[in-house]
């Protein structure tokens, strides 16, 4: 598998040189000073301590979430009744920094407080544990616990995202323990990870992505990415399971654990922004090498508009290759407006995981550059157990990030 996964990556990179090198490069924008918000920000310092041979900065993270959930008959038996209720979808706090050798190395570590819905869950849970080292050039290795670099939903941090919650967790892991290779080129134009994780089992994930659209200002830019993961588990056993882009909710698609060897999965995403419109768009796809079960084939895409009123545009960070959070110009903020249709289909040859539909509409206020309060609608469509249900949930959202 690693040869075809190196094979793969070289064709990609030779492919997408000369499609990428067409266009001008832009220049780096320097970031304007921070109105007086209304709702007013911590300074950013004030949790930054420097010593001689390293440095720390605290960093804080709060997802305040009430969700109102309706369903109908049929949704009630597919996947019993789903209460409203309140949620702390992240209490997080981390510590990041540089220990300062000739090229400095930088620190992350990060825990979560979480809400106990489980006999299996915990409190509290270390999410990342990693250190970066630089190598040569801009090329750097990540090692602990992180993320995997496959699915753009996540890759990119969920405060930073149009919607509140992400529909392709079928297709990936919150976070994996292993080594992840790191570099950009082309001005950073292009953005190479390669990473291979051992927590129950094997993971090779990669992600290869190019700007072939970028205009100077930043307020008009393309997007591209694409994907491959390869995943077994020590039992020989998968799963594939997720929510209706809730935090609350119990699994609407799920295969349960099936005898497997291995699956090969593939992304693709594309990120279109002009001024204050965006569109974001997302494939994914697995291959199921089980004999038992007919070596099953799911999938799942999602598109995602979005309109920021107020004229401002979500920021491209060409390092890791996907679009930050909106700072708003104004005293008021910025208010945008998010529509969005997303799509699991979870059942194939022998497996009957369910398909699920999932429309959504929301609106963000980013109150300061650290401030957020958020609403959307979203109605559920699970066809599953020989009948279709359906769930309507009214999600509401304040956050706050550090």
């Amino acid at each position: 598998m690693r040869p075809v996964l190196l094979g793969v990556a070289a064709f990609l990179f030779f492919i997408a040189i000369p499609v990428f090198g067409q266009s001008a490069l832009s220049t780096a924008t320097p970031s304007p000073p921070a109105p007086d918000y209304f709702f007013p920000d911590v300074p950013p310092d004030v949790t930054k301590f420097d010593f001689k041979p390293f440095d720390i900065r605290l960093g804080f993270v709060v997802l305040a979430d009430y969700t109102f959930i309706g369903q109908n008959s049929s949704s009630r038996a597919q996947v019993n009744p789903q209460a409203s209720k309140p949620d702390l979808r992240a209490g997080r706090f981390g510590l990041t920094g540089q220990i300062k050798f000739k090229r400095p190395w930088t620190y992350w570590v990060a825990g979560d407080c979480n809400e106990v819905r489980e006999d299996s869950d915990t409190l509290f849970e270390p999410l990342d544990v990693a250190v970066t080292i630089p190598l040569w050039k801009k090329a750097r290795i990540t090692i602990g616990k992180q993320k995997e670099p496959f699915i753009y939903e996540m890759v990119g941090d969920a405060a930073n995202l149009p919607q509140q919650e992400r529909i392709l967790s079928p297709f990936f892991v919150t976070r994996n323990v292993g080594i992840r290779y790191l570099d950009n080129y082309l001005n950073d134009r292009m953005s190479f990870n390669v990473g291979i994780y051992t927590d129950n089992g094997t993971q090779i994930s990669s992600r290869l992505t190019g700007l072939p659209i970028d205009s100077a200002d930043g307020r008009k830019f393309l997007h591209v990415g694409v994907g491959f993961r390869h995943m077994s588990d020590d039992a020989g056993e998968l799963r594939f399971k997720g929510r209706p882009e809730s935090n609350i909710t119990d699994n609407y698609v799920d295969t349960g654990k099936f005898a497997a060897s291995y699956a090969n999965q593939l992304s693709l995403e594309s990120l279109l922004n002009s001024g204050p419109f965006s569109l974001l768009t997302e494939y994914a796809t697995a291959w199921v090498e089980s004999p038992e079960k007919g070596n099953p084939n799911f999938s799942g895409y999602y598109f995602t508009g979005s309109y920021v009123l107020t004229g401002e545009t979500r920021p491209y960070d060409k390092k890791v290759g996907y679009a930050r959070r909106i700072i708003p110009k104004s005293r008021w903020g910025a208010v945008e407006l998010v529509g969005r249709f997303g799509h699991l289909d979870i059942d194939d040859a022998l497996v009957s995981g369910g398909r699920l539909a999932k429309w959504y509409g929301g609106v963000n206020w980013w109150a300061s550059r650290q401030w957020k309060v958020g609403m959307g609608y979203g109605l559920a469509d699970l066809d599953r157990f020989n009948t279709t249900g359906r769930t309507h949930l009214l999600m509401t959202r304040a956050q706050w990030i550090y």
